[in-house]
């Protein structure tokens, strides 16, 4: 699955017909359903918006779905509205950057490398002794030399 669903969007008002836009930081989409297909997950996600217009203060309510199918691919959109006409959404999904805080590899890297050096000079102990010494190796490289405390 992607880490969400964007969406931007322009509406007018039905009642004064001022032109608004919504950018993707304003449409919120949370997962709704889940269902396993053939080629995995199907995930339904949808996003409600009520605003006054900033015109007239109709009362306007938007709704907005996205369904990802299969992992990471925009399969099918919908969109309605009440109190406004939509003139234009578009809807994508994003992934996030691997967070550096979360960001193992490094270590783990290193630990492998340890104990396939340390296997190869000194045998399974050898491979104990360098994969430690690997990821202490390792967790420093990822810390940066930064000190705790």
């Amino acid at each position: 699955m992607s880490d969400g669903i964007i969406a931007e969007a322009r509406y007018i008002c039905s009642n004064c017909g001022h032109e608004h836009t919504l950018s993707k930081d304003e449409i919120m989409f949370e997962a709704e359903s889940a269902s396993e297909r053939g080629m995995g997950k199907e995930c339904q996600y949808t996003a409600y918006i009520d605003y006054p217009c900033d015109n007239c203060n109709e009362d306007i309510h938007l709704k907005f779905e996205a369904w990802e199918y299969p992992n990471g691919i925009l399969n099918d959109t919908s969109h309605e509205a009440s109190g406004a006409k939509i003139l234009d959404v578009s809807f994508k999904t994003y992934h996030r950057p691997p967070d550096p805080e979360e960001d193992n590899s490094r270590v783990l890297g290193a630990a492998a490398g340890g104990a396939i050096f340390g296997a190869s000079v000194g045998g399974p102990f050898g491979a104990l002794i360098g994969g430690i010494v690997g990821g202490l190796i390792g967790d420093s490289v990822k810390n940066g030399g930064k000190k705790n405390g």
